[in-house]
């Protein structure tokens, strides 16, 4: 099982993100990395994410730093077709070259088991043109500073189209990249990550493609006796009044609002149920609310949907 230290550590340093030459791989811990969606990206217009994973291939315990700014666990390394490496983007150097508090966790996995989180490949490095790409991740287990340990993951190949210019090319776009949405069969994890990321952008449909709204609107008592007295019609009605309120944001503002960042903690899940606990951060001009969201999922024609949640406050920083 994986498993937290519930300590919270603090570190104060300046980081460099020059090239770290003296750093040595780690032995039994492989890094892989792949696209979180798949869909085609156009220059400054669609984030890239990517699903970065380790896994213990070795014969005990590794325990690694898992800090709340990825920026110091985590690098990319983008080449274009000639061999030239792409620059960093803005937010990822201004990050990495200040001197702040650095907060981090301890993480163990076990053999066989692994661990993963979806950053934007956007943040880390500067697109400037469209083209092919080849991208690896660089993963700094112990945090990246000069000499610090590293994995390299795979390589992807990465296609990325010119910008957009017209809205008949627009509409084109969209056909393409999402309008018609489709469930996957995807784990509990990736599921209500896949809905924290939708809300952040404010993609509405991606919002509700793994939302169980019935399951969500019964979970208010005065709503769930009315909702049993309805005719049929009448249900179907209150479940797209339901929805409108949502997109309109006047109910619910618990699962509507928006974490400027987010870590799934722990997921468990039998046959056809399971849960996910989520450590969820809310910042605002001169202070950060941290909540624990568990997030109950139920299985339905073989897709995970997510049908419930708690909140619990944890502290403000």
């Amino acid at each position: 099982m994986k498993s937290f230290s519930i300590q919270c550590f603090i570190i104060i340093t300046l980081m460099s993100f020059a090239p770290l030459i003296f750093a040595q791989p780690v032995e039994g811990i492989d890094v892989t990395i792949r696209f979180f969606e798949k869909r085609i990206y156009y220059l400054n217009q669609t984030d890239i994410a990517v699903k970065i994973s380790l896994t213990n291939n070795g014969t005990g315990s590794y325990r690694f730093k898992i800090a709340s700014n990825r920026f110091f666990n985590l690098d990319f390394d983008v080449k274009t077709p000639t061999n030239l490496t792409l620059p960093h983007a803005e937010k990822f150097i201004t990050e990495r070259s200040s001197r702040q508090h650095v907060f981090y966790r301890e993480v163990s996995i076990e053999p066989g088991e692994e661990y993963s989180f979806t950053e934007i490949l956007n943040e880390y490095v500067k697109f400037e043109q469209a083209g092919l790409y080849t991208i690896q991740a660089v993963f700094y287990p112990e945090l990246a500073y000069q000499g610090s340990t590293f994995i390299r993951s795979n390589k992807l190949s990465l296609s990325i189209r010119p910008p957009v210019v017209s809205k008949e090319m627009q509409a084109v776009i969209e056909v393409e990249t999402g309008k018609a949405l489709e469930r996957e069969q995807i784990p509990p994890d990736e599921v209500v990550t896949y809905m924290l990321h939708a809300r952040q952008k404010s993609q509405w449909e991606k919002f509700f493609l793994y939302l169980d709204l019935k399951s969500l609107f019964l979970q208010n008592y005065s709503r769930a006796n009315r909702f049993k007295k309805a005719s049929q019609e009448a249900q179907q009605q209150m479940l797209e009044d339901f929805r409108n309120s949502l997109m309109l944001q006047k109910i619910e503002q618990a699962i509507l609002a928006i974490p400027t960042e987010f870590e799934i903690l722990k997921t468990e899940y039998r046959p056809l149920e399971g849960s996910v606990v989520v450590l969820e951060k809310f910042r605002y001009s001169d202070y950060t609310d941290v909540k624990e969201y568990t997030y109950t999922v139920r299985k339905y024609d073989q897709y995970w949907l997510i049908s419930g949640y708690t909140v619990v406050p944890i502290r403000t920083e």
